[in-house]
């Protein structure tokens, strides 16, 4: 016999997550990159940088050139797109709370424009503040205490009946914990997010080599724009991203 046990609001949380991203289509497509170089000039550079930071930077430049990235598919009340002027990163992340394991989502607004020192210090800071001292975490729990048909109609309106809050509230692109590295090493199959494209992205490539996970609404993009949008990712990652690196490093 067993006994029935209340969903936590942690839980609920992610469970209202996947209940909105379930509602598309989603694909993926895995990619191995060699940033052999990227990681020797990290090695060099006070504070490291996360892979997270470099990805994300990298990423939203590419977003800036290609609106279809920073675009999303609504429904209502007739089928339509939406295209975000600015890129808002949601990264996802685990803190503890009250004795509970959360996932988290702070926002990282024009990623862009950031220097990659100051995203870290963002990062830091929503991986290492009290959880009760972060605005936008505080606001997570608060909503997740709310009645469920009360966190439902709230999420329908962001995302199919006011597109504008949506970033905001669910950012333009999404980035998550897609693998991890033990002795035998291991990557998922698909992030299940609210946003038009996730990026998995491996915490600690093994020489150099990092693995990327690039799930995406099929109904906004098809192969053939993943797979230029990655080249343009990998290209800018080994470019801009790289030479911002080596002036950090030389500073």
């Amino acid at each position: 016999m067993g006994r029935r046990v209340r969903l936590s609001h942690g839980r609920r949380l992610v469970s209202d997550l996947v209940r909105v991203a379930r509602k598309m289509p989603l694909a993926s497509m895995a990619r191995n990159l060699d940033l052999s170089e990227l990681a020797s000039l990290r090695k060099k550079v006070r504070p490291q940088p996360s892979w997270n930071v470099l990805f994300m930077k990298a990423y939203s430049l590419v977003c800036v050139e290609s609106p279809e990235l920073r675009s999303a598919y609504v429904p209502f009340p007739w089928p339509h797109l939406y295209v975000f002027e600015e890129n808002v990163c949601f990264l996802t992340i685990e803190r503890e709370y009250k004795n509970e394991i959360w996932l988290l989502f702070p926002r990282f607004n024009k990623p862009e424009k950031q220097s990659i020192i100051d995203l870290q210090n963002s990062e830091n800071f929503f991986r290492e503040e009290p959880v009760e001292n972060i605005k936008q975490f505080r606001h997570q729990i608060a909503f997740s205490k709310y009645p469920f048909f009360i966190r439902r109609f709230a999420w329908w309106l962001v995302f199919f009946a006011l597109p504008r809050h949506r970033a905001r509230n669910m950012g333009t692109f999404g980035m998550s914990l897609s693998g991890f590295k033990d002795t035998v090493g291991a990557i998922g199959s698909i992030s299940l997010g609210p946003t038009t494209t996730t990026l998995g992205v491996d915490p600690t490539p093994r020489n150099g080599i990092s693995k990327l996970l690039f799930t995406f609404d099929h109904r906004m993009l098809d192969a053939k724009h993943v797979y230029l949008a990655i080249e343009r990712l990998y290209a800018t990652l080994k470019g801009p991203i790289a030479d911002e690196m080596k002036a950090l490093s030389e500073g």
